[in-house]
């Protein structure tokens, strides 16, 4: 079953052409890396499958829902994590996860079987306020969040910039274990080591999708003898 269809995805900000085109699909329960550098389009397209912002052409639908036609029912099934801080930093770790689950007419009760195994490790801390927190911990508070409503999408746009390299190994860790309990998940990075953690990986920049499939695939399809090195040789070809 598909669960993200993207057809023809096109957006404009006055002269500047964000999105140019762009086609792909997310399988259930798969784990899909958007990989580029910054400006390549990543947040456009994550902010418009996520109902914040209107395409300017082509559709995409997310769990067979429309992101513009059935966008109400959408942000039910769905769970984000932008790229900045998204959090409350005046409030401390368990009000913000309270607030959250409120916006969703859930508890953290009702929703800790899911979250457990992420929030369990910042939970010790519940009490002490946001933005305080490390940059790691920030990470597993903003995931706890973006979770706690059992959603059954969850993108995440760029999570792990600006973590040390040790948060990032374990916030890979904690995307697999998601995965494996069925939830589909989209999720931009930078960073080679990290798209090579994906299934399956769409490669953009300019706003143009220049290849879709395992990193493996990629490499050998290149002839390349690494990840990065395949990348850049895909992106020199663009120009």
């Amino acid at each position: 079953m598909t669960a993200i269809e993207v057809s023809n995805l096109s957006k404009s900000y006055g002269d500047v052409q964000a999105l140019r085109g762009v086609s792909f699909a997310v399988q259930e329960g798969e784990l899909f890396g958007l990989i580029g550098p910054d400006g390549a389009g990543k947040t456009t397209l994550f902010r418009i499958l996520t109902t914040l912002l209107l395409p300017s052409s082509g559709s995409a639908t997310v769990e067979s829902l429309d992101v513009v036609a059935d966008y109400r029912r959408l942000r039910t099934l769905v769970g984000y994590m932008p790229g900045r801080f998204s959090l409350y930093p005046d409030l401390t770790v368990e009000e913000n996860l309270q607030f959250f689950a409120s916006l969703f007419g859930t508890t953290i009760r009702e929703g800790y079987d899911l979250v457990a195994p992420v929030y369990s490790q910042i939970e010790p801390f519940r009490h002490r306020k946001a933005g305080k927190l490390s940059g790691g911990m920030k990470q597993k508070l903003a995931l706890s969040c973006a979770l706690i409503h059992k959603p059954r999408v969850l993108f995440l746009d760029e999570p792990t910039t600006g973590v040390d390299v040790v948060s990032r190994i374990e916030f890979w860790d904690m995307l697999q274990s998601l995965r494996q309990q069925g939830i589909t998940i989209l999720v931009s990075t930078p960073y080679m080591d990290e798209a090579q953690r994906c299934g399956r990986v769409a490669l953009i920049c300019d706003g143009r999708l220049l290849d879709i499939d395992t990193p493996e695939q990629i490499v050998l399809r290149t002839g390349q003898s690494t990840f990065e090195e395949a990348f850049i040789h895909l992106m020199s070809q663009q120009q």
